[in-house]
């Protein structure tokens, strides 16, 4: 520990991901920000093909409708569009029969990615979910409807764990060797009040220190690092809320440090830097020197898939 700022020992996890092996993530916008990082290092990631989703029952219950592969759409329409109660507004149709088709088609892409992954990390963001009075169903994504369709339910930590315990039951069977790691989203939910904010967070911890404890399943702190090792407003965006692309960074190099091996680490920044400067865009796009550059970046790339199989560029 430093003056300036608090730190704490993450234990190394096992297995280890490798890098051409599929991971997903899925859960609240800080999968997002974390599953992107991923892509950039080069990792075979994937995240959210639902959309954002905060509450932990509705992301267990996308998880049961794939594995289950229920053919069942609860929807909503606005206007002229056509939405899904399971899903955020990333899903959508012109009609009902696309809308259906897509959220099928999704539901099928993510069993195959549950199949196939050897991790998956589960972020939850809020204990608090709106129950849709008709349907008695908790939604994904109230999709701008008047707040008298829905009742506010503040789930416990209790409820959250019976929910999911059968989830993972299933989703072990389907694919026995895949890793669950669960953590809390540090994103602050501060239309809720600060107070009721804190407390949400409080169900979730509690919730995920039961589940981390089941068969395959672990807990990464993304939540405590964003607290306690970066206990200041200079990390945050301008809403005092949503952890800014330096956070994002720290908190990347932090679950690196946890799931990759020290190796791979430096594969990783090795892809980013080859990666960054593909994308780069020239001021001189015709210039010999800069010819001469994008040759040498196109000769690391070639080593490095020599070596490494299954990068993803």
């Amino acid at each position: 520990m430093n003056s300036f700022q608090f730190s704490f020992q993450i234990p190394s996890q096992e297995p280890k991901i490798e890098i051409g092996k599929s991971i997903l993530f899925l859960g609240s916008c800080f999968s997002d920000e974390i599953g992107n990082q991923a892509q950039i290092h080069g990792l075979k990631a994937f995240s959210n093909p639902f959309g954002t989703l905060f509450h932990p029952f509705a992301i267990g219950q996308g998880i049961i409708d794939s594995l289950e592969e229920n053919m069942v759409c609860e929807i909503i329409q606005q206007d002229d569009v056509f939405f899904h109660w399971g899903s955020s507004g990333k899903l959508f149709g012109y009609s009902k029969e696309e809308l259906e088709s897509n959220v099928i088609a999704e539901r099928k892409n993510l069993k195959q990615l549950l199949q196939n992954a050897s991790h998956l990390f589960v972020t939850f963001g809020t204990a608090k979910g709106y129950l849709h009075r008709t349907s008695n169903q908790l939604v994904a994504n109230c999709h701008k409807q008047h707040s008298s369709l829905f009742e506010i339910q503040n789930s416990n930590s209790d409820e959250i764990i019976q929910f999911w315990k059968p989830i993972l039951e299933k989703l072990i069977a389907f694919n026995p060797t895949i890793q669950i790691v669960f953590t809390v989203s540090p994103v602050r939910h501060l239309k809720d009040g600060i107070i009721e904010n804190n407390r949400s967070k409080a169900q979730l911890v509690l919730a995920v220190e039961s589940l981390a404890k089941l068969r395959n399943c672990n807990y990464f702190p993304s939540y405590e690092i964003v607290m306690d090792e970066l206990r200041d407003y200079r990390f945050f965006k301008n809403d005092f809320s949503h952890p800014n692309e330096l956070t994002v960074e720290y908190v990347w190099q932090r679950f690196a440090n946890t799931y990759l091996t020290e190796s791979n680490v430096t594969t990783c920044n090795k892809i980013k830097a080859i990666k960054s400067a593909l994308n780069h865009k020239p001021l001189y796009d015709k210039s010999k020197k800069l010819t001469e550059h994008q040759a040498i970046i196109l000769e690391r790339k070639k080593q490095l898939d020599k070596v490494i199989i299954g990068i993803n560029w």
